[in-house]
């Protein structure tokens, strides 16, 4: 076994991916692995398949595990999963305690090791590079809604773990009002991940069409200027994630700029680029200038997890 080798890992709703860092080789992520959580009893049972795989089923091995879900104590449950993880049980089979985190926690500390192309800027002011002394949020849009902060502590970044995704949907427009009745008159609690998801994407379209049901988010995304109903969906979900934008601004101090990640906001670049997403985010009493200066900008990689958990590693 190479020294200062370890495992990271991206573990999701649906598969998780394993890979390598560290040792000669440097701290990119490498063999990587994707299993089906469907495949697999157990994390641990497909963490012994990669182990095996990769001819490391014997070894000692440090590791950072990025999780769809909130980190707290032994047990971690993932959002939306019947698999869980027992870190003591990781650990059995690791030889080294684990480290976890939160997957959005990962994607934001994965920010200070991207290059400039890994950026694509939106209106408003220029985008910046991670700086020593700024603070940062992370926003993924994705099958679910994650959030982070990027916090300035003691000369280094520190990833700052959220659940707000989970906060309570606020609707400030007609066609915002018609959803939240909708969500509640099927008995659903209303939260911002609701309609800032890709679930989300399909519900509103429920909700604005009468009931008519799409099978995809792909279906809303790309009928969008033919289908009426699906224009006026994207239009709110941009709009209302202008919003919520503004909002973790003020929540994390986070006027360096805030960051969106995730396979649905890479989708709706070009509708992010309109004015409606900055008007919402902008619109306050007070604080009105700073969110006005502050950068908003998309990354375009998907492989921010594991990049984040290689660099939590070398971080701690």
């Amino acid at each position: 076994m190479q020294e200062g080798v370890a495992l990271v890992a991206d573990i999701g709703r649906q598969s998780v991916r394993f890979g390598l860092t560290g040792g000669p080789e440097g701290a990119e992520p490498r063999s990587i692995k994707r299993f089906s959580n469907s495949d697999h009893q157990t994390f641990t049972g497909a963490l012994v398949t990669y182990l095996a795989d990769v001819g490391l089923r014997d070894a000692r091995l440090p590791s950072v595990l990025a999780v769809a879900g909130a980190v707290r104590g032994d047990l971690v449950n993932l959002t939306g999963s019947r698999w869980y993880i027992s870190l003591a049980g990781v650990e059995a089979v690791l030889r080294e305690k684990p480290v976890a985190l939160n997957e959005c926690a990962a994607n934001a500390l994965a920010l200070t090791r991207l290059p400039p192309t890994a950026f694509t800027a939106l209106p408003g002011p220029a985008a910046r590079p991670i700086s020593p002394g700024g603070n940062y949020a992370v926003i993924g849009v994705g099958t679910g809604l994650g959030v982070a902060a990027l916090i300035s502590a003691d000369g280094r970044h520190v990833p700052v773990q959220s659940e707000a995704g989970h906060i309570g949907f606020a609707p400030q427009t007609g066609d915002e009002e018609r959803f939240a009745a909708y969500c509640k008159g099927r008995g659903g609690v209303v939260e911002v991940e609701t309609l800032l998801s890709a679930n989300g994407l399909l519900l509103a379209y429920e909700a604005l069409s009468g009931g008519q049901r799409l099978p995809s988010p792909e279906d809303v995304t790309r009928n969008i200027g033919r289908d009426p109903v699906c224009t006026a969906v994207v239009r709110m979900f941009v709009e209302h994630l202008g919003a919520f934008v503004g909002d973790l601004a003020l929540t994390f101090d986070a006027w360096d700029g805030v960051f969106l990640t995730g396979a649905i906001a890479r989708a709706l670049e070009a509708q992010l680029k309109q004015p409606g997403f900055r008007r919402r985010m902008e619109a306050r009493t007070a604080f009105r200038r700073q969110l006005a200066e502050t950068p908003v900008a998309l990354v375009n990689r998907s492989d921010l997890e594991l990049i984040g958990a290689a660099a939590a590693i070398r971080n701690a």
